[in-house]
């Protein structure tokens, strides 16, 4: 995967369908700088250029569907190009007409597409540091099994494995709740889950035959205190 540019600001990614125009300009004119797929405006071939997208990344058509890496590449690449122009626009460098949050998505990808599935999954990769050096292809990243387990490489899979799972309630004494271990595949962690489940319970029904056992035997004391107390 290309390297995204550094983020030089704080620019957080378009969260809504309905997405306010950033306070920049484009020029009128055309370029032939973006990848195949659907054609590209002549302000959005402009911000290609201008930002030094990689051509790669602005291909939208279906040779990559499905593919969980450029996607996130691509997803990296927008945040970094938000960044760029918001700092362009700050710096009073750029001076071209107004350019919308959605032409600047439309470069990458289409728009339902950002909406449905970048800006839902994507910004919650942050809580899994493994599952993120995978989606970077990173070198001292996991392997597909330690993150994926023998799941496929969906949006639907990666949301629910980076959806932490509900902790396990209090006990009756009043232990704290188990952290869940995000860096554990989904199928890891339920069986954890479960296993952790089956110890409660199993330690619930030994404090219960325990408890009987006390009541039995607190019995039977009254019961030879009250002979004494007679014979006396």
């Amino acid at each position: 995967m290309a390297d995204a540019p550094e983020l030089s600001v704080n620019v957080s990614a378009p969260t809504s369908a309905s997405t306010p125009a950033l306070a920049v300009h484009a020029a009128a004119g055309s370029g032939s700088g973006s990848g195949p797929g659907p054609a590209k405006s002549a302000i959005q071939e402009l911000l290609i250029i201008t930002l030094k997208i990689p051509i790669h990344l602005t291909d939208r058509s279906n040779k990559d569907k499905g593919n969980i890496h450029m996607a996130y590449a691509k997803y990296v690449a927008l945040l970094a190009a938000l960044s760029s122009m918001s700092a362009l626009v700050t710096s009073g460098t750029w001076t071209h007409p107004t350019v919308a949050n959605d032409d600047m998505i439309e470069i990458f990808m289409l728009k339902s597409a950002y909406f449905k599935n970048h800006s839902k999954v994507f910004t919650m990769v942050d809580r899994h540091p493994q599952m993120e050096k995978w989606l970077l292809n990173a070198k001292d990243g996991p392997s597909d099994f330690k993150v994926w387990g023998h799941q496929k490489h969906t949006f639907d899979v990666l949301k629910a494995i980076l959806t932490p799972m509900p902790p396990p309630p209090v006990d009756i004494k009043g232990k704290g709740k188990e952290m869940v271990d995000l860096d554990l595949p989904v199928e890891k962690r339920k069986k954890k889950a479960a296993k952790t489940l089956k110890k409660k319970e199993k330690k619930a029904d030994y404090d219960d035959k325990k408890g009987k056992k006390r009541e039995e035997g607190s019995g039977k004391a009254s019961t030879s205190k009250a002979h004494h107390v007679h014979k006396l």
